[in-house]
């Protein structure tokens, strides 16, 4: 269950790191937009169901925020506000996409490729060796849907900020404020997480006690002691009798 399956209940147990890994949810919200014609593609988003965005967020992956991760086990995202829409992120009229951040990455470089894979812009490591950064490619970023619907931005400092944020899936605000907020249940996702995780250890903990008891004490579970049946005590191995 931790790492799922295709079949596994998605209402029952929500998202997992199957998911994440394989792009579903982006797939499914892709196929639904690309169905319509592009001259309706914010119309598209607008009726992109509330919890499928909310799926395509690493933050719903319990492998991202489960134990691995440093800070108290109770600090999540908060509670979600608002959905700021989906980035598409532009150089002239080539289309670009972020790479996103796998589900076991505490930092990730933000790198921009084209439809064939190929890399057109980046936040540069070393900034005197660039050849891709933002600043050099003037990369454009629009928003489709959410309550920036329809808004564009071009100065690099935002492209680049919200480049950050498109690395974990949809762009949402989150309720910092509020005291105990974590939007999951009284508890977060890595509340979850160990609880689940105990839960089974405790599973196969008593598990084995329960399997040794029966062999320690099999006289009293089966009714035959040990002096009344010895195996062994005539017999000889490799000789006729």
């Amino acid at each position: 269950m931790w790492y799922s399956s295709v079949v596994t209940g998605l209402e029952l147990n929500g998202p997992n790191r199957y998911h994440w890994d394989n792009s579903l949810f982006a797939q499914d919200i892709e196929g639904r937009v690309l169905v319509v014609p592009s001259v309706f593609v914010n119309k598209a988003w607008e009726q992109v169901p509330d919890k499928l965005v909310l799926y395509d967020y690493i933050g719903s992956n319990p492998s991202k925020g489960g134990l691995f991760r440093s800070g108290p086990i109770l600090k999540g995202d908060g509670v979600v506000q608002n959905w700021l829409g989906h980035p598409s992120f532009e150089i002239g009229t080539l289309s670009l996409a972020i790479r996103r951040m796998g589900a076991f990455f505490e930092t990730f470089p933000l790198i921009l490729i084209d439809q064939g894979g190929g890399l057109r812009a980046d936040i540069p490591f070393r900034r005197a060796e660039s050849l891709n950064s933002i600043e050099q490619t003037k990369v454009v970023l629009y928003f489709s849907g959410g309550i920036l619907n329809n808004l564009e931005y071009g100065r690099p400092s935002l492209v680049k900020d919200y480049g950050r944020k498109a690395q974990f899936g949809e762009i949402f605000t989150f309720d910092f404020k509020t005291s105990g907020a974590d939007g999951v249940w009284r508890t977060s996702p890595r509340g979850w997480y160990s609880f689940s995780h105990t839960a089974l250890a405790l599973l196969f903990c008593f598990g084995h006690l329960w399997h040794a008891s029966r062999a320690v004490f099999q006289d009293l579970t089966t009714g035959v002691t040990i002096d009344q049946l010895e195996y062994g005590r005539n017999e000889k191995l490799n000789s006729i009798q």
